[in-house]
């Protein structure tokens, strides 16, 4: 009967395992069902180790535990372990169970090994709700262990199958994946998907060395609900990986309980003998399978070529842009150089290094500011401000070429002008900033010839900087001399000051300083040849009235004798003659007209000889009261009121009072000639100043109208005259008196008013 009954067990269990249209896990799982049912035991469980034979990994089990759940049973340990590590049967109460080995109760447990020969396949244990496991159900288990072993083997390669699947879609994926052109940020990240997604691992993590630096960029992919493991996984994954870098060999590595990362494996990455990275993978125990290590391997070799040639692409596009960016930059470089020698006009080449650098669809910089170096002062004056609200966009000349190198900039006087005009500009060209390198940073760059960068700068003051941006100062560097610094900042935007910029900004003002020197030197060849072709028209100017003084001087002689005789026989003929007659009036006309013939005479000889001063200490206020004296007549007559004021204390001063005389007398009687009558005439004489020495002064003006614009330059020149009648000589003669004293005389001039004439002399002493 029991034989009749075992045989019945051993149909129902091959039934089962032959069912085809169930899987082997499904199988599996009723067999343990048919099992425990058969005999009325507990549950039934069914372990399987690794293929080293060291862990039972997996269990399958008639209870509410979860059909296939891992497991982690070292052989030796618990009931299932001493039955592995054993090969025999073994019993124990539930007390006595690996945590891992699920239980109903407080019941009696058996556990039997089942052999494939030699080769322990699986663990079964059966657990009894009474004292003790019967026989016959021992037995019985026994004769299903041929099923069992047929059952496990079909499961296993199922799930080798499913593997070797699941192996090929995730390379499938990857391939694919590799193959779409993505950024390398983000192939990363969908790449580390890609392996938790597949069941590959339960965590994926990359970690790359950055390059040129030390910092290491970590990208990684967690399967949910392990967010709270993450650090702990982190922390052991950076030990892993510096073993890994080191002995550049994939490792695995058991790491904890938690079977869902029980495991870590960690291999490699690298291209052309270049260490990139590395990849850890966690998981189950499955993960330090061969075929899974291997699976690794090549997805590390596929991610390291993958990310070689990312970095390729991007080194290329690196190289693309920075020869893109040099090119341009050189273009630029090139258009200001033709620009800089196609024009010598200092105000224009400033007004273009200006514009150049604030204007564009990108300008550089959003303000730029030119000062230029004042040696004698000491001081840096500003020039010019320019926005990129005021700058235009520079025109381009080619030049009669279409070569884009060839090509030049120009700006229009209008555009010019409105710089000029703004608001910003004339506050840049109302500061005087001092040479003092401790003050700003504007005479720090002109004074250490480099250019320097800050983040704040409150040197330059007032409204031209807030303080709240970056600037930077490029000094203008000609012939080793700084002529100059430029200023630039972003006070608009407050966008902020790159190295390129600033490497563009010193490579422009090397250019531009060397182009506004030449300017300058060329409007100071300019100002020379001006004054040279000056100084001949004035000795040839000198020769010819030294030539027309000489020859005045001797007609003039020549005509003084006959001159003498007429005017004395014309007045002892005026004696002679009654007054009311016709006669005596023509000989009184022949009088006067000799005696003013003989004053134009005398002055042109005056004006021709070569006069000696005889110094004297005379007092200035004497010399023109006495001068006032000599012209009082025609001042009475004219009815012109004098007001003179002279200083308490005197004048004194080495001089010739006689031909000083003679300076004041023809600037008071010049002052006359101009007034109509009426007049009014000031005097006013005072200590003074001469080129940083003491002197003494005379002011005289009059109520003339002054002197017309046209005549102004012309009034010293002799024989000049604007009047009906005079010699012109009056002026000329004054001038020369005070210049061989070593005085000036200057003149201030007042269309409609009136003129005056400042005479200032030295004291000599």
């Amino acid at each position: 009967m029991a034989g009749r009954k075992g045989q019945n067990l051993l149909e129902q269990a091959l039934t089962i395992a032959q069912a085809s249209g169930r899987s082997h896990q499904v199988r599996l799982n009723s067999l343990l069902r048919l099992a425990a049912r058969w005999h009325s035991l507990a549950s039934a469980t069914i372990y399987f180790p690794d293929p080293k034979g060291a862990v039972l990994q997996r269990r399958f089990s008639t209870l509410a535990t979860p059909s296939g759940h891992s497991c982690h049973i070292p052989c030796g340990a618990g009931l299932a372990g001493r039955t592995a590590a054993t090969l025999s049967p073994q019993s124990a109460s539930a007390d006595l169970l690996h945590p891992d080995e699920p239980c109903s109760g407080n019941g009696s447990i058996v556990a039997l090994p089942l052999l494939d020969g030699d080769r322990l396949f699986a663990v079964l244990a059966l657990e009894s709700g009474a004292a003790d496991v019967a026989q016959e159900a021992v037995d019985a288990a026994g004769t299903l262990a041929p099923v069992f072993s047929l059952t496990v083997a079909g499961l296993a390669a199922d799930e080798e199958a499913e593997e070797a699947q699941r192996n090929l879609s995730l390379l499938s994926a990857l391939a694919k994946l590799l193959s779409s052109p993505q950024p390398r940020g983000v192939l990363l990240h969908r790449l580390m998907q890609l392996c938790t997604s597949s069941g590959l691992s339960s965590c994926a993590i990359v970690r790359l060395k950055q390059r040129n630096s030390g910092k290491e960029r970590v990208i990684r992919s967690c399967r949910r609900g392990m967010g709270d493991k993450l650090p702990d996984l982190l922390e052991k994954e950076a030990a892993l990986a510096v073993h890994v870098c080191a002995t550049e060999t994939t490792c695995a590595e058991e790491l904890g309980d938690d079977s869902s990362y029980r495991y870590a494996l960690c291999t490699p990455l690298g291209s052309n003998g270049a260490a990139l990275g590395t990849m850890t993978l966690f998981g189950g125990l499955e993960l330090t399978a061969p075929k899974q290590i291997e699976l690794a391997e090549t997805v590390a070799r596929l991610l390291s070529g993958a990310m070689a040639e990312a970095i390729c692409k991007e080194q290329i596009k690196t190289y693309d842009s920075e020869s893109e960016k040099k090119l341009k930059e050189l273009s630029l470089l090139y258009r200001m150089s033709n620009t800089m020698l196609s024009t010598i006009q200092l105000n224009k080449l400033i007004h273009l290094t200006l514009t150049a650098l604030t204007s564009g669809p990108t300008p550089f910089f959003d303000r730029a500011m030119l000062f230029l170096t004042n040696e004698r002062s000491g001081m840096l004056l500003g020039m010019l401000g320019v926005t990129t609200e005021t700058s235009p966009s520079l025109s381009t000349q080619n030049g009669g070429s279409d070569d884009i190198l060839s090509s030049r900039w120009d700006i229009s006087d209008e555009e010019m002008a409105a710089q000029r005009n703004s608001e910003f500009c004339r506050q840049v060209q109302g500061r005087r900033l001092e040479l003092d390198g401790t003050l700003n940073i504007a005479s720090q760059a002109v004074l250490e010839k480099r250019l320097i960068y800050i983040p704040e700068e409150g040197g330059i003051g007032g409204a031209l900087h807030s303080g709240r941006s970056a600037l930077a100062a490029s000094p203008l560097i000609a012939h080793g001399q700084a002529v100059g610094a430029v200023l630039v900042d972003n006070a608009l935007t407050h966008k902020p000051i790159n190295q390129e910029h600033l490497r563009f900004l010193q490579l422009f003002t090397n250019q531009a300083g060397m182009a506004i020197e030449n300017s300058m030197l060329y409007n100071k060849i300019e100002d020379a040849n001006h004054q040279l072709s000056e100084a001949q028209e004035h000795l040839l100017q000198k020769e010819r009235l030294a030539a027309i003084g000489e020859m005045a001087a001797g007609i003039a002689h020549e005509l003084k004798g006959p001159l003498v005789s007429i005017g004395g026989f014309a007045g002892r003929l005026a004696r002679k003659l009654p007054q009311d007659t016709s006669e005596w009036a023509h000989a009184d006309l022949i009088v006067r007209e000799v005696l003013r013939l003989e004053g134009i005479l005398s002055e042109i000889l005056l004006f021709s000889k070569k006069t000696t001063i005889c110094y004297t200490r005379c007092d200035l206020s004497d010399i023109v009261k006495e001068s006032l004296a000599v012209v009082t007549p025609p001042l009475e007559e004219k009815r012109i009121s004098v007001n003179a004021k002279f200083p308490r204390q005197k004048l004194v001063l080495l001089g010739d009072g006689q031909q000083l005389k003679q300076v004041f007398i023809n600037i008071i009687l010049n002052a006359l000639d101009a007034m109509g009558t009426g007049g009014a005439l000031n005097i006013q004489a005072s200590a003074g100043e001469l080129d940083d020495k003491e002197a003494v002064q005379v002011k005289i003006s009059d109520t003339g109208g002054g002197i017309p614009l046209e005549s102004l330059n012309s009034i010293f020149t002799p024989f000049f005259t604007t009047k009906g009648s005079g010699t012109g000589l009056g002026l000329p003669i004054a001038n020369r008196i005070i210049t061989n004293h070593g005085g000036k005389i200057q003149v201030t001039n007042n269309p409609g008013l009136g003129v005056e004439f400042r005479v200032i002399l030295p004291k000599h002493w």
